[in-house]
């Protein structure tokens, strides 16, 4: 999904104690934990709120910290939509994927997204 090609832009950008909530031109709102990066997760509120909308609103330039996202690549990550759900995991399981997300600069729902997309993709034939 490009956001050229359909025009979703960013028009606002709202602040939680642990997510961002970014309004689109479509009046959808992205919600999106500051896990999503290292460094939105290691920022502080002030630096945060020091942002600019970036490529006529693809995207949101923090200079502060140096970190830019785009609405490309949240929609990649999460999709457009995100229905919240719960599931039992063993204790080690969650701990392993915590550790793996971690290192890799994810959060655990963006890991476990990617990894059951590709799981999907690598089946189709079963």
């Amino acid at each position: 999904m490009s956001t050229l090609k359909n025009k979703i832009l960013i028009k606002s950008v709202g602040f939680g104690s642990d997510r961002l909530f970014i309004e689109l031109s479509t009046s959808r709102v992205l919600v999106v934990p500051y896990s999503y990066t290292k460094r939105l997760a290691q920022a502080t509120q002030e630096e945060l709120k020091e942002y600019r909308l970036i490529g006529g609103g693809r995207g949101i330039h923090f200079p502060l910290i140096d970190e830019d996202i785009s609405v490309d690549g949240i929609i990649r990550d999460f999709g457009n939509e995100v229905k919240r759900v719960n599931i039992s995991l063993p204790i080690m399981l969650l701990d392993e994927i915590d550790n793996f997300a971690q290192k890799h600069h994810l959060s655990r729902s963006a890991l476990l997204q990617k990894a059951t997309s590709a799981y999907i993709g690598d089946n189709q034939n079963l």
